[in-house]
């Protein structure tokens, strides 16, 4: 294993440190019957890089899909991570502007969504990774 040094710009430093606390002032009351070890700023930050490489990974596939890809189209998770998040369809609708029906489609990867869209919804989900929310299936 190989060990990586850095320096970050001191205001940098104290977002990444204010974030950690709350991280761990958040995990201290949300997990009272199980004991979550604390974050450390080295593990945030270790987990942020893995998490953008497997993001670059999940990108560079769909967009240069190797041959044995050739039948397969990409899709979205949306439903599924709306579902998780407890955040209803109406809601995205209104907030996007686009009526249930089209959102419908969408979620069932019955309709290709527009970039701005696309960035939209998965702005209102939280940015989840790209990873978890896109992925190659079967052309249908």
């Amino acid at each position: 294993m190989q060990q990586i040094s850095f320096e970050v710009e001191d205001e940098t430093y104290e977002k990444i440190k204010k974030l950690i606390d709350w991280i761990n002032l958040d995990n201290e009351f949300s997990s009272v019957t199980v004991k979550k070890e604390k974050v450390k700023i080295e593990d945030f930050v270790k987990g942020s890089v893995i998490e953008k490489m497997d993001d670059i990974d999940t990108m560079q596939s769909l967009l240069n899909p190797p041959e044995v890809y050739s039948g397969m189209e990409v899709r979205n998770h949306f439903k599924k991570v709306a579902k998780e998040k407890e955040i209803q369809q109406v809601d995205i609708c209104e907030r996007i502007g686009i009526n249930k029906t089209n959102l419908s489609l969408i979620f069932n990867n019955k309709k290709t969504l527009r970039t701005d869209v696309f960035f939209k919804i998965w702005l209102i989900l939280g940015s989840p990774p790209l990873n978890k929310i896109l992925y190659l299936s079967p052309k249908d």
